[in-house]
């Protein structure tokens, strides 16, 4: 196969990772490939492997025959599940996922393969997760349209496949991706470093990001104006400048009059590519201004403000450009929004809403470390007589139960503490800058609030519970996590073995004394 640069693909290169890498991540799927066709001819095409699939199964992935099973028919994309080939093929058939990505540009042909998946395995967000994806993805490629190929490409000597620098190889030759189109170069003509941010703005990972890198090319873009990028966020009600260049004075005014700032928005709330009228110099009536909406994205609205320093207006070049940048800054923050749920999809517990044990033991590695004088404390909680209820009941009111639980638990913790599901029917608090003997008065104010929590399901009233409380500290009963989790378990099934529903410590565990 022939060895690829990334310089090969050209500005759609940024996209087609970004989109590789949010698909591994929607997906849970460490290892997958995308072919890239450019025009009818096979020839034309290449093929991304990420995560590194080894060669051979490589080429068993992209061989693989359609099965007879579920086939989902999506906006812009075809989802299908296929059989790898191989020896094993027969015997135990491994399914292949594959998607088909629809281009409006019938000179694109898109199609992802992810081993070990199968349609009828994928949940319903995961499709709509897709379906954005393939959507955001294909947009981007409008300012990197393809040439037609070259003739001579198809001579390209074949050498041998280097190791992978970021997850993302290519296996085989793809042709350059380059811009054209009369509407793009009369844009590009005058900014020719547009494809440039539009190529950085889909490696952006967070709104600090985002305001470092338009702040980079905005005055370059927009050399006689004076502007700033603000992000304004309700509830509660936000105003946050992520970047800004030229005379502050001017912008001063007109954040005065935004109607953004004021919190003055009205029903229907602007749409992208809006104005506010409301804006303007008032000490320099004569300077045109301009506040636009970029981005809006449920309670996160991007607007640009601009304000011309000179009485040129605002050319056709710059108003089209404005245009083009809202398409790209909303494609960003649709993408920060489903990095944020995937991330909290990541560290929370779906029944509860709490935290979940990886964000617990993350936490406690950073805080419980040599040199910090910080008293800690945990409490390990654990739901007496729980798997009568899930037997007697069913699963889902003991799932009634574990919800409510939780949210007893939240009202029982500080902002600077953190509570959550440590696994099962058991719970974990981590209570900051608290000493041992006040995380076991804590913990024996929720034993006793447990006991009037009214427990429901399907309008049949549950039997009340208790529950049983392991503490620990730091560093009086241990320095390292481990050693401390461990201690609190102790606690927690000591407690459990000397009648349940009580709150012991590792100080009472050690002396043998009961606490009821």
């Amino acid at each position: 196969m022939n060895q690829v640069q990334p310089t090969s693909l050209g500005d759609a290169y940024p996209a087609l990772c970004n989109f590789l890498r949010l698909t591994s991540l929607t997906l849970s799927a460490p290892q997958l490939a995308l072919t890239v066709q450019v025009g009818d001819d096979w020839r034309h095409s290449g093929v991304m492997n990420y995560g590194q699939l080894p060669a051979a199964t490589l080429r068993e992935v992209l061989s693989s025959q359609p099965m007879e099973t579920t086939f989902l028919e999506c906006d812009q994309l075809s989802l299908s599940t296929h059989s790898q080939s191989g020896l094993h093929s027969e015997a135990n058939p491994i399914p292949v996922l594959v998607g088909r990505l629809h281009s409006t540009d019938s000179r694109y042909h898109f199609t992802i393969y992810v081993p070990g998946l199968a349609v009828d395995r994928l949940s319903e967000v995961q499709v709509k997760t897709l379906q954005y994806l393939t959507q955001q993805m294909l947009l981007c490629l409008a300012l990197a349209q393809p040439t037609t190929p070259s003739p001579s490409l198809a001579a390209t000597p074949r050498i041998k496949v280097s190791e992978p620098s970021d997850g993302v190889d290519f296996l085989s030759r793809v042709v350059a991706l380059n811009p054209s189109g009369a509407i793009y170069d009369r844009v590009q003509h005058g900014h020719p470093r547009l494809a440039d941010l539009v190529a950085q703005l889909q490696s952006c990972l967070s709104y600090k990001q985002l305001g470092q890198l338009l702040g980079t090319y905005l005055p370059y873009f927009f050399p006689h104006q004076s502007g700033r990028l603000v992000l304004f966020s309700t509830p509660p009600e936000s105003f946050t400048v992520l970047t800004e260049w030229g005379d502050p004075k001017p912008l001063t005014a007109v954040e005065q009059q935004c109607c953004y700032s004021q919190g003055q928005l009205s029903a229907p709330l602007p749409r992208v590519g809006q104005e506010c009228h409301q804006c303007q110099v008032t000490h320099c009536p004569q300077q045109v201004t301009k506040c636009i909406v970029l981005g809006m994205v449920n309670d996160t609205t991007c607007i640009v403000q601009l304000v011309q320093a000179e009485a040129a207006p605002f050319t056709l070049v710059q108003t089209t450009l404005l245009k083009k940048l809202s398409e790209q800054i909303l494609f960003v923050m649709q993408r920060l929004l489903l990095l944020e749920d995937l991330q909290d999809q990541a560290l929370k517990d779906p029944l509860t809403g709490l935290l979940n044990r990886r964000h617990a033991e993350t936490v406690l590695n950073s805080l419980c470390q040599a040199g910090k004088q910080q008293n800690i404390s945990i409490i390990l909680i654990d739901i007496d007589h729980f798997k009568a209820i899930n037997d007697t009941y069913g699963h889902q009111a003991g799932d009634a139960v574990l919800k409510n639980i939780g949210m007893l638990l939240r009202g029982h913790v500080r902002a600077q503490d953190i509570v959550c599901r440590y696994g099962g029917e058991e719970f974990c608090m981590v209570l900051l800058d608290t000493t041992p003997e006040v995380a076991l008065k804590r913990a024996e104010k929720i034993r006793r609030a447990v006991k009037y929590v009214t427990n429901s399901f399907n309008g049949q009233a549950l039997p009340p519970i208790t529950i049983s409380l392991g503490v620990a500290s730091f560093p009086d009963h241990g320095e390292t996590p481990h050693t401390l989790v461990t201690l609190a378990d102790r606690a927690l099934y000591w407690a459990k073995n000397h009648g349940r529903d009580r709150v012991i410590s590792v100080d009472h565990m050690l002396s043998g004394a009961e606490c009821s």
